[in-house]
């Protein structure tokens, strides 16, 4: 009896497991937009459970539910939809969502606000916007995406860094113009550490890109100061606020995505060479060893050449003169490889973001590239209703090859470019047998291959980025939240000349060990309330503790005992060693209060309080307020119909301040040296005895923050069901009492001082306009267009003063702030005119030169993008053009190639010339004939012969991609892509790329001389979604 009981239960159990089982059955579908057309990557979840999918390019899906069971449909932009398993097919569409299609902008703090509360102007770019390009350092990827933002290049080196300035980057008239940039609320340097200006030195990278462009969710820019104020006196230029990637939004499945890119570059635009005439001076004789190429025509006449033989120890050897190509010759294809894997999950309880890049880039100069590791996690974890926590953290490893820049007797740039077109730079080497250098030129610049084969500056860096949130909701109206942000860098540099070289015949080594770390605490209250069924009120109150450390120590030495070794025990002589260390302390307390009307009137105050340790106790404390609205015109006059479905005014003003840099309101020392002239003078420590000096600045006791007013305005439009938008903005600021370093006489035994004084102004609009002109069930054409026009003004300096030096190479031409005229201005040598503006020419035929003249500010006139991306069905096409136009540049390139011979215009050295001018003693025209032979080419030209209006188009971007429908359940997506970079330059401006600046991330810009040559890319990429 027992036997057949147990033998009905386990029938009973499985007829229950059958029904069951029976019950949970496929439910498919398709799900739509408003007008019918499929939406991929719609999430479909299983309510009150952890199962779910995602849509596929045609709006498909696939999920087993039983009948009883609830699917949630979401989509951003969307309004979410329930619907009950029912049926086994159900197809859906999906109602536009007006509060998300508006959309969540990432805001100062972290604190994500509606777009229709913000009464500042701030621009997002997504993460495919800023990896579709293959840019490894996302601050370039951003260039002519967003207006009012501008991204300028050091050159094309890999690594190398880049300026990025907001509306201008023209506030401060010494101090740093760049904005700062945010990384999941935390504070982080951008810093390059010293090598700001270009002139000489090397080619370090920014810091910014060290992040993984691949992880990077979204780029917030807010441009206003209204917007930044919460951040503080390291606002005050605009704020880059960067938001990786969280692994939310992915249903509840694991996501596994695998990207790999690889490309190739070459230089963008080289400089055109004449090929007629051989190393020498006076137009007959071949001679080696001097720098310019005014020797005799090539014609295939037999030479003597002392480099022909040098490589075999050989000497003069008879040759056939020829030309040859020394840039083709050295300059090699770089190429980048890019691997990144990442893996992403997410429920209502948790999210996470795991992944791993590997970045390697080989440069166009031989035995120079730059290589990446990049690590990150990012979880968060809800434990309650109430509290959450979460963490991000990110390690980065760097190490690259960089090249010599400027002037620099190692910048092998600056050899190439002007090396004779009769040197076989490949066929003659580099080196003696007895270890002595082969070049064609002497003095200090070295023959390239020597320097990227014998000498090298290389930088090893380790950084981690890390922080803690923790949120905790005490009632209903009130949320405290809590973040703790570390940034560490250490930063390995080493400079190393070998014995033999051009600007160091005895060797040098220089090791450079820089250490950054930067702690910030941020504690908020938030409080929340309704007052009545229309009016709400958001408070926010906190504090914030900012400590930043700076340590470096460089060690120095020259005379090394034998060649190659890059060890101090090699040093014979070790020079004076620099050892700094500073620790700066910025704490503030600030307030934000958010008034709202019916969900269409916003007001929003701000205020805050900041005590810095790097102004004197007396000036330590100051506050600035900020206030912006915004008026959502459209819902307040209930205006109906598809020709504006949103429409808004905002309005802004606010203060913000800058605190000083370090140690500029007390007396500092540095080591004691004493020369007389005569000998070689005494370095201290002597005889183990310490001295120091008073240091070249002067410090100032009394100093105060500068301070920064800006008002904006603006409207945004969206119309025809949203497929046109527009957004305008209008600005003004005013930065009064800056902190300059003036010079002084040397007299006053320093060499500058610190004082408060200056005045600038800027003013401008910015418009961005996007539209999708045509969207049909299987094409879409969407259209972006930015568009800024920004005018600045030095209104004050000091007094007595007229212009401020910003930065040059020692002599003419150089950057100056100047009075009463926009910042930055080139200054330099002019040609002299009479009162008709006619030229004026000495007795001999050679125009006549005056110093000192300004020959026109570096400032764009305006700026703007373009981009247009077409999609048909999975196939989608993507291009960008971006414009400068206005301002001036200084091409020191152009003429250097001129002084030296090589350029293609001075192929007309033995035409006849009479200069267009008028003598300078009879007031007759000049009729003096004369050849433009070397004496020609090395005195008739100003500086202002080679300044340009720096005009010029560029197409950025382009990229062809298709992504493939996949059955297979373990691969979700395949996309292949193939994009370029840096395609096309349309300018007037010869020899060189005008975007590209020799002085690097400074103020002091307009200036290329030999720059790094900017790269055209061509790249494939493969992404796979597991």
């Amino acid at each position: 009896m027992k036997l057949k009981f147990n033998g009905f239960l386990v029938l009973l159990l499985v007829l229950i497991a059958q029904l069951t089982f029976a019950q949970e059955r496929a439910v498919s579908g398709t799900v739509s937009d408003n007008s019918g057309m499929p939406l991929p990557g719609v999430s479909v979840l299983i309510k009150g459970t952890k199962s779910g999918t995602q849509t596929d390019f045609d709006g498909k899906f696939s999920i087993k539910a039983s009948p009883n069971q609830t699917l949630l449909f979401s989509y951003i932009g969307m309004k979410s939809q329930e619907i009950v398993a029912s049926t086994s097919i159900i197809n859906i569409r999906l109602k536009d969502d007006s509060v998300q299609l508006e959309g969540v902008v990432v805001t100062a703090l972290g604190i994500k606000k509606q777009e229709r509360a913000l009464g500042y102007s701030t621009s997002v770019v997504n993460t495919d916007e800023i990896i579709k390009g293959g840019n490894q350092n996302f601050v370039n990827a951003l260039g002519g995406k967003v207006a009012g933002l501008q991204v300028i290049a050091s050159g094309g080196a890999p690594g190398q860094a880049s300026r990025l300035v907001i509306r201008g980057g023209n506030k401060s008239i010494t101090n740093s113009n760049e904005p700062l940039y945010v990384i999941d609320g935390v504070p982080i340097s951008n810093s390059n550490d010293g090598n700001g200006n270009t002139v000489e030195g090397f080619a370090s990278p920014n810091r910014a890109s060290d992040i993984n462009p691949n992880d990077i969710e979204s780029v917030t820019v807010l441009k206003g100061s209204a917007g930044a104020v919460l951040y503080g006196n390291r606002g005050s230029n605009g704020v880059i606020l960067i938001t990786t990637k969280s692994g939310k939004n992915n249903s509840g499945v694991p996501v596994i995505e695998f990207t790999s890119q690889f490309a190739a570059d070459e230089a963008l635009i080289l400089p055109d060479y004449q090929r007629e005439f051989a190393q020498g001076n006076n137009g007959v004789t071949y001679a080696e060893g001097g720098s310019r190429s005014f020797g005799p025509r090539i014609t295939g006449q037999t030479v003597n050449s002392a480099g022909a033989g040098a490589a075999r120890g050989l000497g003069p050897q008879a040759i056939k003169l020829k030309a040859f190509d020394p840039r083709k010759d050295f300059l090699n294809t770089g190429f980048t490889n890019n691997n990144n894997i990442s893996l992403s999950n997410s429920s209502d309880k948790y999210s996470m973001f795991a992944s791993l890049g590997n970045s390697r880039q080989t440069s166009i100069i031989p035995n120079q590239g730059f290589n990446k590791i990049n690590a990150r996690f990012n979880g968060n974890y809800k434990f309650s209703n109430k509290f959450n926590a979460g963490v991000n953290f990110s390690y980065n490893v760097s190490n690259g090859d960089l090249p010599f820049t400027g002037q620099d007797g190692n910048n092998p740039i600056f050899a190439l470019y002007h090396m004779p077109i009769t040197w076989d730079i490949l066929g003659y080497g580099y080196e003696r047998p007895d270890g002595r250098q082969i070049n064609s030129r002497g003095g200090s610049f070295d023959n390239p291959l020597w320097t990227v084969n014998k000498n090298s500056a290389t930088t090893d860096s380790k950084r981690y980025i890390m922080s803690v949130n923790l949120g905790y909701e005490l009632a209903s109206w009130m949320k405290l939240n809590y973040r703790l942000g570390n940034d560490n860098l250490v930063d390995n540099r080493k400079i190393f000349r070998d014995k033999n070289s051009g600007s160091a015949p005895s060797g040098f080594l220089s090791f450079d060990d820089i250490s950054r770390n930067e702690i910030t605490s941020t504690l908020t209250s938030t409080f929340n309330t309704k007052i009545t069924d229309k009016f709400a009120a958001t408070l926010l109150i906190g504090q914030d503790i900012n400590t930043r450390t700076f340590r470096q120590n460089i060690i120095t030495g020259s005379q090394l005992v034998l060649p190659g070794i890059q060890n101090t025990n090699n040093i014979q002589t070790f020079d004076p060693g620099f050892n700094q260390t500073s620790k700066r302390n910025l704490i503030g307390a600030f307030g934000n209060l958010t008034l709202s009307y019916n969900n269409y009137l916003f007001l929003d105050i701000v205020g805050r309080n900041e005590w810095s340790s790097t102004l004197p106790k007396q000036n330590r404390s100051f506050f600035y307020p900020g206030a912006s609205a915004s008026f959502i015109f459209s819902e307040a006059l209930d205006i109906k119909g598809d020709l504006l479905n949103y429409g808004k005014l905002r309005v802004g003003a606010s203060k913000t301040a800058r605190d000083a840099n370090v140690y500029l309101t007390q007396q500092t020392f540095k080591l004691g040296q004493f020369a007389d002239g005569f000998t070689d003078g005494i370095t201290f420590p002597f005889n183990g005895i310490p001295g120091y000096t008073v240091d070249n600045t002067i410090a100032n006791a009394n100093l105060k923050p500068e301070f920064t007013t800006e008002y904006e305005v603006g409207i945004e439009l969206k119309m025809f069901k949203n497929r046109l938008g527009l957004d305008a903005s209008f600005f003004k600021n005013v930065n009064t009492g800056g902190i300059i370093q003036l010079d002084i006489s040397p007299a006053s035994g320093a060499t500058n001082t610190v004082v408060n004084s200056g005045e600038t102004n800027s003013r401008g609009i910015e418009l961005a306009l996007r539209g999708t002109p045509i969207q049909t069930k299987d094409f879409r054409w969407d259209i972006n267009v930015n568009f800024s026009k920004i005018k600045s003004k030095v209104v004050a300096t000091y007094p007595g003063v007229d212009k401020i030096f910003l930065g040059g190479f020692g002599g003419n031409p150089a950057i100056f702030a100047i009075k009463d005229e926009r910042y930055g201005n080139i200054v330099g040598s002019a040609y002299q005119r009479n009162s008709n503006g006619q030229i004026l020419t000495d007795d001999d035929g050679y125009p006549l030169f005056e110093d000192g003249k300004n020959l026109g500010y570096v400032e764009p006139d305006w700026t703007g993008g373009i981009t247009n991306t077409f999609t048909y069905k999975n196939l989608y096409v993507s291009a960008q053009i971006d414009t400068r136009q206005g301002g001036s540049i200084y091409s020191g390139t152009e003429e250097l190639l001129d002084f030296y011979g090589v350029s293609a215009k001075t192929a007309n050295r033995e035409q006849d010339y009479t200069f267009p001018g008028v003598n300078s003693t009879t007031g007759n025209p000049n009729d003096v004939v004369l050849k433009r032979d070397a004496v020609w080419y090395g005195n008739a030209y100003p500086n202002e012969e080679y300044v340009y209006e720096n005009n010029w188009v560029k197409l950025r971007e382009a990229s062809i991609g298709y992504t493939f429908k996949l059955t297979d359940k373990k691969i979700k997506a395949l996309d292949i892509s193939f994009y370029g970079r840096n395609l096309a330059l349309w300018t007037k401006i010869p020899h060189i790329d005008p975007e590209s600046s020799s002085f690097g991330t400074g103020n002091a810009q307009g200036v290329s001389r030999f720059a790094f040559p900017t790269t055209r890319t061509i790249g494939f990429n493969l992404k796979v979604q597991f």
